[in-house]
């Protein structure tokens, strides 16, 4: 979500029905040396979603220079619109995404169309017959995408504090907010790299639904290419280090032209999902900024109407990104909403949170799980986002388990740690 889209609302909960059965839980087994399988059985509907992750994503020199991002999106866009029309004639919803550490391909159908939908991903995922019309539509629409970041205000405020940020020009998290390279449109070279892509050891298929095991099992076979045991050379991410704090500038202002409103973000390098402090990170971030009455929100909406929104964001995972305090005003305000914001941050740091806040926070971390297993296909998610970032199964939900047993005395002592003003850079993007 991009940084003033976080503005406009906190997190809103609605359409909430039955969570999925408690006894639902992911089952996992080895396929070969390269690949593996999960599975969450749930019958109570006739329908299956089939995710296969293939282990490497933007983050990857190689992926990068390979051009895999557009292989593997663009490999359902034969000439005929063939693979789609198929798709549509079974109703089934089936996607192509490249993010930071994975490619995927996720299909859903009726359960009577199992075959008939893995028989289509088996297709798409060995086209050949890239469209070189298509590939050159996206090569335009980049190209005017990228002019218009010039007036994104969340786009030039990633990129300002990426740029500070991240010391090295070619680190990726920097490389994301910087002007991609053309859009590869050799399909030969693109169908290579794809083909290079599907056989990286360290996949994995996941299965959620209307099937059992050894339904499960009787759909792998065939389904991909062998792996491929040497994977390419510069397939793992290189992460640079942090810029320092004290070396960062502590006010950054951006120039946009035709602002009619000041957008603000104090912002530093966020907690890495395996950092042993995470659990006391749930709680303060959800004080400060993580809900409609968070600290956030009180000083700039409720009390002083300076704002329609405000919060916190994080970006990264188990490699440090970008966390936020942010919220924007009309552009005549801007010097009393910021000085608001900065109190709010100092006396945060200061005080630190009350008995009160901590179990209201405690309450919504270990309530909100159930939001998060409503469906078969959420618990494969979590499994395979904790798989991806070589998290042990089950950590997102155990770390709010710790959470609920830390005493105010320490979550306190992380803030005094972790929201120290001195850490943080201010980021403003003004009328130019």
């Amino acid at each position: 979500m991009a940084l003033p889209a976080l503005l406009l609302s906190a997190a809103a909960l609605a359409g909430v029905g039955a969570t999925v059965d408690p006894a639902a839980e992911v089952v996992a087994w080895t396929v070969d040396a390269g690949t593996s399988a999960a599975l969450v059985e749930d019958h109570r509907a006739p329908t299956i979603t089939v995710r296969i992750e293939f282990p490497a994503g933007k983050y990857s020199p190689w992926v990068r220079a390979h051009h895999a991002v557009e292989a593997f999106e663009h490999q359902d866009d034969d000439p005929a619109r063939a693979l789609k029309k198929r798709a549509d004639a079974l109703a089934a919803e089936v996607s192509l995404e490249v993010d930071d550490r994975a490619a995927t391909i996720e299909g859903t159908c009726l359960s009577a169309d199992l075959d008939a939908l893995l028989a289509l991903m088996k297709d798409v995922l060995t086209n050949r017959d890239y469209d070189e019309k298509e590939l050159r539509r996206a090569g335009r629409e980049q190209s005017i995408e990228w002019k218009g970041n010039d007036t994104n205000v969340s786009f030039r405020m990633h990129q300002s504090v990426a740029r500070a940020m991240f010391r090295d020009a070619d680190d990726p998290r920097r490389l994301r907010w910087e002007k991609p390279p053309s859009v590869e449109t050799g399909a030969a070279a693109l169908a290579e790299a794809r083909d290079a892509l599907v056989r990286i050891p360290g996949r994995v298929v996941g299965f959620a639904g209307d099937l059992t095991r050894a339904q499960a099992e009787r759909a792998m076979v065939g389904l991909l290419p062998p792996v491929d045991p040497r994977a390419p050379e510069g397939l793992t991410p290189r992460f640079g280090p942090l810029v320092g704090a004290a070396e960062r500038p502590k006010d950054t202002p951006i120039r946009i032209r035709k602002l009619t409103q000041v957008y603000f973000a104090l912002g530093r390098d966020s907690l890495p999902w395996d950092d042993p402090r995470r659990p006391a990170y749930l709680v303060a971030n959800h004080v400060l900024g993580g809900h409609f009455y968070s600290r956030l929100y009180v000083a700039l909406r409720h009390e002083g109407g300076e704002t329609y929104g405000a919060g916190t964001r994080e970006e990264g995972d188990v490699a440090p990104g970008l966390y936020a305090a942010a919220t924007f005003t009309r552009a005549p305000n801007a010097k009393t909403t910021e000085t608001k914001l900065r109190g709010v941050l100092d006396v945060f740091h200061a005080q630190g949170i009350t008995e009160e806040e901590r179990k209201a926070a405690i309450g919504y971390l270990t309530g909100s799980r159930a939001f998060g297993r409503q469906s078969p296909e959420q618990i494969l998610e979590r499994y395979l986002v904790e798989r991806r970032l070589g998290l042990p199964p089950g950590k997102i939900d155990a770390d709010v388990d710790r959470a609920a047993a830390l005493s105010l005395d320490e979550i306190n002592r992380f803030i005094d740690d972790f929201y120290d003003p001195a850490q943080f850079t201010m980021v403003r993007a003004v009328a130019e």
